[in-house]
Parts: C-alpha cells; sequence; structure tokens
C-alpha cells in the first residue's frame, strides 16, 4: 500500500537547509555576543546591576563650652540622574519638576526644564559619561524625597544622595565667628581627591580653619538598579563604606552670653568681646550687624551679597574693624611716662579746657587743642588724667619731652607694641594688624618735614595715625587685669593656652590698676555712672573720632575694663560707631548691662 504522507527528498533537502541556517546565525549571534563584545556588554551588564556611588560624610558639630549645640546637620538630599538607565520616554518630565519646584529647597535646579532631556540624552552618547550619576538639585527635604520616590517608577535613572547642610541654632547667630559654606573651588577639586564637584567647603570663621576636621571622610554605597532605571537600595552582596562623621569642635564661647549681647547690640554698628584674663578664653565676640548663615544653605542671591558687601555686614568688626582709639591710648601714653621716668604720678599740670601750641609758621595763631571738658579739671595727676580722661594733660607732657626726645613717638610706639597693638593676637579665626605709627612711618607717610610738635596731641589721645582692633584692646587690658600674666586669646576650647609677656614691671600695672578703678569708683571718674554694688569693676571710657576734627557726628564709643566677681574675672571690649554728642557714652551704657547680667545669672 503507497504512503501518500511520505514528504518527498527535495522538499526535506529545503527545510533541512531553512533549519541549518537559522542556527548558523543563532550560532553567530551567540558568538558575537559571548567572544566580541563580550567585554562591553560585560560593563554594561554589570552597570545595569550595580551603581558605585559616593556619599557625603555629616560635618562635625559646633559646640559653646557647657557642650551646647551651635551648629548641627538636618538631613537633605541631592537628586541625580544616572544617564544609562534615563528614558527620554518613560520619563515624566512634567511631574518631576512639578514636584521639586513646590518643595522646601535652598537651591536652583543645575539643568533647566527645556534643557533637561537634551542634556542627559548628550551624556548617555559617552560610554564612560553615561556612567557617572549627573546632579539635578541639591538640598531638597527628606518629604520631597519621599513623595519623588512614591513616583520612581515614573524616574527612570532617578539617584538619591545624602547631602546634609548645617542648621543653626534659632536665636544664636556667632555668624562672623563661625564662618560659613560654600561650593568647593574648582581648583581645589582638581587637586584634593577627597573633594568633588557641587562639594561644601568652610570659608572663613571656625568652619574656614577647622575645614579639614569638621569635614569628615565620604562613604561608598553600591545601589541595585533595575533595567530600567529603578534604584533598588544598597547591593548588600557588595562592600559598602560608611560615611564618616568629621570631628566635632568646642568654642569657649558662653551661649547665653553671647546671645543676650547680640540682642544689645541690634540697631547699632560696632562689636563686643568678653575674656577669661587668666585662661584666653573668649566667652563671647559679637560683631553687628550679624547675618544669617541660613543665607548660605545653597546659593546666595547676588542682590544680598552685594547689599552686605556694600554695608560691611559681612566684616568681623572684632578681630578686623579698624578703629582709633581715642583715650585707650592714655594707657600706653600712662606706662611709657613712667617706665621711661619721665613723670612722677603726682606731678600736676593745670586743664583750663583748652591747649595752646604756637604755631611758627603763623605768629600770633596758636593751634587750639582742646579738652573734652570745655571748662577743663583744674590741676590734674597722671591717676587724675586717667581718671577724669583729660587731654590737657597728656598735650602737655607729650610736647614738653618731645623737646628733649625729638623722636618720642618712637618711645609710644614700643610701649604700644608691648601691650599687644601693632601686632596680630594670634586668635583662631581672621584678624588684622592695625596700625600705630613710629618715625619711620610718619617720614614715609606724612613727609620728610616730620617730625612736627603739631602731631604729637593727636596721636598721644589715640587719634590721628593710630588704628587698633578691639581683640588688640581687650588683649591689652589682660595684660594689665594679670599683672602681666595673661593668655593669647583663643576661641577653640581643644587650643593651646599660651602664656604672653609684656616685660612691663608690675609696679607700674598696679599703679594703672589703681588709675583705672578710680575710673569707675571715683565721683569725679568719667564711668562712675556704672559703678557697681555687686562687683568691682576698673575700665577706661574713650571717645575718637571717625569723620573730620571739627564733626560732633560720627563718633566712636569706646569702654575697655574688667570686672572681678564673687568667683571669677572678666575682661570686656565695647566699641559702637556712628555715634555723637548725645550718645556717646553708649558704651558704658551696654557694659554696664552685659555686667548686670552676669550679676543676675551667678
Amino acid at each position: 500500500m503507497k504512503n501518500n504522507s511520505s514528504i518527498p527528498s527535495d522538499r526535506k533537502n529545503n527545510i533541512f537547509r531553512i533549519i541549518l541556517i537559522i542556527f548558523l546565525i543563532i550560532l553567530f549571534q551567540f558568538f558575537y555576543i559571548q567572544v566580541i563584545k563580550h567585554n562591553d556588554y560585560s560593563l554594561d551588564s554589570a552597570s545595569n546591576r550595580s551603581k558605585l556611588i559616593k556619599t557625603n560624610a555629616p560635618r562635625g558639630f559646633i559646640k559653646d563650652r557647657n557642650g551646647k549645640v551651635i551648629v548641627s546637620n538636618r538631613s537633605t538630599f541631592s537628586i541625580e540622574i544616572y544617564p544609562f538607565h534615563f528614558n527620554s520616554s518613560a520619563f515624566d518630565i512634567e511631574l518631576f519638576y512639578s514636584i521639586i519646584e513646590k518643595a522646601n529647597k535652598r537651591t536652583n535646579f543645575l539643568i533647566n526644564k527645556s534643557e533637561f532631556i537634551d542634556s542627559i540624552n548628550y551624556i548617555r552618547k559617552f560610554r564612560h559619561r553615561k556612567y557617572r550619576p549627573v546632579s539635578i538639585i541639591n538640598y531638597i527635604d527628606f518629604q520631597t524625597k519621599a513623595l519623588l520616590s512614591e513616583y520612581k517608577i515614573h524616574f527612570p535613572g532617578l539617584i538619591f544622595k545624602p547631602n546634609p547642610a548645617r542648621y543653626y541654632a534659632e536665636n544664636l547667630r556667632l555668624s562672623h565667628v563661625l564662618g560659613y559654606l560654600r561650593p568647593v573651588p574648582l581648583e581645589i577639586v582638581n587637586t584634593n581627591s577627597n573633594y568633588d564637584f557641587n562639594d561644601s567647603y568652610g570659608v572663613d570663621g571656625i568652619e574656614g580653619k577647622f575645614e579639614n576636621l569638621l569635614k569628615g571622610d565620604k562613604g561608598m554605597e553600591w545601589r541595585l538598579m533595575s533595567a530600567h532605571g529603578l534604584d533598588y537600595g544598597l547591593d548588600m552582596e557588595k562592600e559598602n563604606v560608611d560615611s564618616k562623621s568629621g570631628q566635632d569642635v568646642q568654642l569657649t564661647i558662653d551661649y547665653d552670653l553671647q546671645l543676650k549681647i547680640e540682642q544689645m547690640l541690634n540697631n547699632y554698628t560696632g562689636s563686643v568681646i568678653c575674656m577669661n584674663p587668666n585662661n584666653g578664653e573668649i566667652l563671647a565676640m559679637a560683631s553687628a550687624p550679624n547675618f544669617s548663615l541660613n543665607e548660605f544653605i545653597g546659593p546666595l542671591k547676588h542682590k544680598t551679597w552685594n547689599e552686605w558687601t556694600k554695608e560691611k555686614i559681612l566684616l568681623n568688626r572684632a578681630t578686623a574693624g579698624l578703629y582709633q582709639p581715642g583715650s585707650l591710648y592714655k594707657l600706653v601714653s600712662y606706662i611709657m611716662f613712667l617706665d621711661k621716668n619721665e613723670i612722677s604720678v603726682n606731678e600736676t599740670v593745670f586743664c583750663n579746657g583748652k591747649f595752646e601750641l604756637e604755631d611758627f609758621s603763623k605768629p600770633g595763631e596758636p593751634q587750639i587743642h582742646r579738652c573734652w571738658k570745655e571748662d577743663g579739671h583744674g590741676e590734674v595727676n597722671l591717676n587724675d588724667a586717667i581718671k577724669q580722661s583729660c587731654n590737657v594733660y597728656f598735650y602737655d607732657l607729650i610736647l614738653r619731652y618731645q623737646e628733649n626726645n625729638n623722636l618720642i613717638i618712637d618711645d609710644l610706639y614700643e610701649y604700644a607694641n608691648k601691650l599687644g597693638f601693632n601686632k596680630k593676637t594670634g586668635i583662631e579665626i581672621f584678624e588684622k594688624y592695625g596700625r600705630i605709627p613710629d618715625s619711620k612711618w610718619m617720614i614715609k607717610n606724612i613727609g620728610k618735614r616730620w617730625p612736627k610738635r603739631g602731631s604729637m596731641p593727636n596721636l598721644i589721645i589715640g587719634q590721628g595715625a593710630n588704628v587698633i582692633t578691639p581683640i588688640q584692646a581687650i588683649n591689652a587690658i589682660n595684660i594689665i587685669a594679670t599683672s602681666d600674666k595673661t593668655y593669647k586669646p583663643k576661641i577653640v576650647m581643644s587650643s593651646p593656652a599660651v602664656a604672653i609677656k609684656s616685660g612691663i614691671s608690675n609696679s607700674i600695672l598696679y599703679s594703672l590698676q589703681n588709675a583705672l578703678f578710680s575710673v569707675v569708683n571715683d565721683s569725679k571718674g568719667t564711668a562712675y555712672n556704672i559703678k557697681k554694688n555687686k562687683a568691682i569693676l576698673r575700665g577706661k571710657t574713650g571717645t575718637a573720632q571717625s569723620k573730620s576734627k571739627s564733626s560732633s557726628d560720627g563718633l566712636i564709643s569706646w569702654f575697655l575694663g574688667y570686672v572681678e566677681f564673687e568667683n571669677k574675672t572678666m575682661s570686656i571690649v565695647v566699641v559702637i560707631e556712628n555715634t555723637d554728642t548725645s550718645n556717646k557714652g553708649i558704651a558704658k551704657k551696654i557694659t554696664s548691662e552685659i555686667i548686670d547680667f552676669e550679676i543676675e545669672r551667678n
């Protein structure tokens, strides 16, 4: 019987040939993928599974002397896109940008919405760049991260990177001391492997000085990514390295005292420093006006920066403000006169309110140098001249002894330097030198006709070319208060205590201490109105002219002194700018309020 279902041999051959061709195509593709393109697809495959991401370390905290936190961190995040997993057709750009635009954020988009898709697709064209995350925005809050995570299926390639941001005490500013964070300069990124583009970097103050201590060490995370670009968390099979937090920095600042002084300085321009003269620790350092450090979380607005620069708000007036010392400089003169044996404490000068200096270029028209008290102080000795701040006394003495020593300005320069003026104190943060002129400076800047007798009356009372910083002033009073047993100013607890010596004799310093006592505690003293019953205050008042010689406004109000409580001693300097004849004693008033605050809480 004939089998009708049999397949003709030529048809069998054709089927065999088709199957063989299909098999050879599959075999070739397998060979192409497994051998020829093995390295490329291995890289793509690995990238498809795990991505290595650097994580930023939380910066160390900054605390006050009692451990109270002044600067900490809060959780914020950076949003990045992994280009290899980006899918422009699946990525919902409208939803993505609408969520972030409503977010609580301190920075702007690094890639604009209109350029987003083209930018990422362009990066995908480069084999090595497409495996590097691209930053989209920094410093978004946790709530925004959570909302984006809910819709992550609509955002292929989306990655979150922890980016701790600074969190500052609610009321306390201390802005000039703390410094701030800015994006790390490109030259540092290129030369220091510890930094990446968009990292934060300490600038100025404690943040800048102790950057290496505060910044910590970055971590490394392997993130599991699906083929569709979804982030499924850590790959626990890989070796992940936790970031290491930066070290804390403890300041010598007393939080409550600092806060109180900042509140007192509202609406003033100037500075206040309080110290412990027995160990050099700074208890408070305020510069006004101050500024909010929250403005530096993310990019600072150009308008804000320009306003702050114009008004010198970023200037730390406590360490870099340059002021004419006014009558504070009489402390230098006092020490010089006694140490050079130029005068005895009891030698007197009669003050009638003015001093006439013969002007040889204008016979019969003497220069008039006035005392602050128009009707004069009468007969005054050296201690009286400090107590009552008599200008005429110092006019008379400096000109009398200039007759024997034409370059007596060099002696003033010597003793000013002994008290720490004209040089940096060595505090940890930025400070300026100030300027105390000597004869060389005067000849170079005033002219070869110097020395002129007419220049010395101004110089002896702290006007003219003399400029000092408040930190130098309080350093000088520390030398006086401790009889030359004080320490270099410091604002960080861990900084070493470094003793400083002026070489001024104890007998002279003791005599000056008595004179400063009378300023506050004698009824004729210029600061008698701030005498305290529960503390012993010594000090020196001062007024300097920051404008023209005849101006009655634009005055600088000073108080420099130290106060002995039952169980401690505190030195203090207050300087207030832009006062006039009606409120030139404002520095005394602020000093009094600070001491009252200390009495109440102790």
